[in-house]
């Protein structure tokens, strides 16, 4: 059993060997890897275990998750933090360029973003307590400013509805009990309500509300008809395959499938329509926009990769 998840888990980008340097592809590596290290401690206290098995095992760790209940700190992700709570809660660098993420350019990404923030302040029953910091590293340049999102929550500022940020820094915090004011640039607020306004996310096609980041990515159900260009389709892969081979990175570094799915259903014809594409971020939008958009004209790309 152990030999099959290597098997499949090698066209996932699972190596013997770690790969060099850091990243995201070693982050990737490493989650791979893990899994390839369960599965050999699962067959070694069950030896007649098979895949099915395996995979039941992870479906029901996954169904039954939850916080830890020893006394000491979770570190946890906005995205793995759904459907967690706890006590008290401390969400960091809620600052512009993180919280948006500074790849967040459409309203629909904008509000995408907010959701996730939507989710990080629900975790906590009793405290929570936003912070920022001033500079990127201790000693830099105060130039960092906090998320448009806390707009109309921290002491002294007010609510908005454009794009842009306020300049200021320190932190929020939240209580349902008694609380004092906290040191330092960080100032108590009144207890904040749990609802925010949002824009679901919804199927171009039939409507529904999207809930599923795979489905939210190519903006329509998995189930409803796709009026994808299959034969652009196949040309975004041969030139992903080809811009992967010259990179040496594993090819969903260069696009997912899903985002390659959602650049030839779209078929844009300009980087401002490309942009809005999710999958499709500043930096990816430099070094490959202009091949992508020579493709889905019909042209020859230029092959060139532009450096970050």
């Amino acid at each position: 059993m152990p030999s099959q998840v290597r098997a499949v888990l090698s066209g996932e980008g699972w190596t013997p060997q770690p790969p060099a340097g850091s990243g995201a592809v070693r982050e990737r590596w490493e989650s791979l890897a893990a899994l390839v290290n369960l599965a050999q401690d699962f067959a070694a206290a069950r030896p007649r275990a098979t895949l099915a098995d395996l995979v039941a095992e992870l479906d029901e760790r996954a169904s039954s998750q939850h916080a830890p209940t020893v006394q000491g700190v979770t570190l946890a992700s906005l995205h793995s933090a759904k459907g967690l709570e706890w006590d008290a809660v401390f969400l960091v660098g809620v600052a512009e360029g993180m919280m948006p993420i500074a790849y967040a350019r459409t309203d629909e990404q904008i509000e995408e973003e907010r959701r996730l923030l939507y989710v990080g302040v629900t975790r906590a029953r009793e405290r929570l307590h936003v912070s920022w910091s001033l500079a990127r590293s201790p000693g830099g340049r105060p130039n960092r400013r906090p998320s448009r999102f806390l707009d109309g929550l921290r002491p002294g500022s007010a609510a908005r509805t454009g794009r842009a940020a306020p300049a200021g820094s320190g932190g929020v915090e939240r209580g349902f009990g008694t609380s004092g004011a906290s040191a330092g640039r960080t100032g108590s607020v009144a207890p904040v309500q749990r609802r925010m306004q949002r824009t679901p996310a919804r199927c171009r096609v039939c409507g529904r509300t999207l809930t599923d980041a795979g489905e939210m990515k190519l903006m329509r159900c998995d189930d409803c008809p796709s009026d994808m260009d299959e034969g652009l389709y196949e040309r975004l892969r041969e030139w992903r395959q080809e811009q992967a081979r010259r990179s040496g990175q594993p090819a969903f570094c260069v696009f997912t499938d899903r985002t390659l799915m959602a650049i030839a259903e779209a078929a844009p014809d300009d980087e401002r329509e490309l942009a809005r594409i999710p999958g499709v971020g500043m930096r990816k939008l430099r070094r490959h926009g202009a091949d992508v958009l020579a493709i889905c004209a019909g042209q020859e790309p230029a092959g060139e990769e532009i450096g970050d």
